[in-house]
């Protein structure tokens, strides 16, 4: 995997993020793929995390730890629970060797 990406936290656990949609078949074993919408109002305010988001994508969120989600495979969260610049890891290689899956 060749992306660039920003090391965030979410929930305040480590994880990488792009604007990017990630194909879920480049993520390693052992890790997490999740994608975040924003408000309608187009702030830029994350609203929701889930396992595809197709209206309002912001980006997507690479996990060493699984976020537990409800059934339907969303959750509404404030936009606070994303801490941007929380890191220096800046490719899932650097990511793999800071954060080993739980």
């Amino acid at each position: 995997m060749e992306e660039n990406f920003e090391e965030v936290t979410v929930f305040g656990k480590p994880a990488l993020f792009t604007p990017s949609r990630i194909a879920r078949g480049t993520i390693p074993t052992g890790y997490y793929l999740y994608e975040l919408r924003h408000d309608d109002d187009c702030k830029g305010d994350v609203v929701q995390i889930g396992w595809c988001v197709l209206v309002n994508h912001w980006g997507s969120l690479i996990t060493a730890d699984e976020i537990e989600l409800p059934a339907d495979g969303f959750m509404d969260v404030e936009p606070d629970i994303i801490n941007y610049g929380a890191g220096d890891c800046h490719t899932m290689n650097e990511f793999i060797s800071k954060y080993q899956p739980q």
